[in-house]
């Protein structure tokens, strides 16, 4: 048995060790749906309504700012369409933070748990 076939028995003996944490992928539209039971799903709902809401008046704003007949009205219509698809990026990063936030919490209590089981294995053993 050479190296690598006894750290890769010794990967999958850890991870029988350490059961399921909930590490299965759910895919973007799982994620998105626990964003929306969660805790802050009042919140959630909220800000997709505030998503919807910037996304309108930036379609709105960019039409208008192509069909302005003076500068005025184009620097006008520029900073309202800038300022909304600015508010609807920060919407759209809150939302991809939150999706991500349950994976990361299992990731960190995954490592937890292996930390906990290299420090509580036999030190003897761990010279073989």
């Amino acid at each position: 048995m050479n190296v690598d076939d006894r750290i890769r028995e010794e990967l999958v003996r850890r991870d029988e060790a350490l059961g399921d944490l909930g590490t299965a992928e759910h895919g973007v539209f799982g994620a998105l749906y626990r964003v929306f039971t969660g805790t802050w799903r009042r919140w959630a709902a909220f800000a997709m309504l505030l998503t919807l809401a910037l996304f309108g008046i930036t379609l709105w704003s960019g039409f208008e700012f192509f069909t302005a007949a003076s500068v005025d009205d184009r620097v006008f219509w520029g900073v309202i369409a800038l300022a909304a698809s600015s508010g609807l990026s920060a919407l759209k990063l809150w939302f991809f933070l939150e999706m991500n936030l349950e994976r990361d919490r299992n990731w960190t209590a995954r490592e937890f748990k292996r930390l906990e089981l290299a420090l509580t294995r036999d030190p003897g053993r761990a010279r073989d």
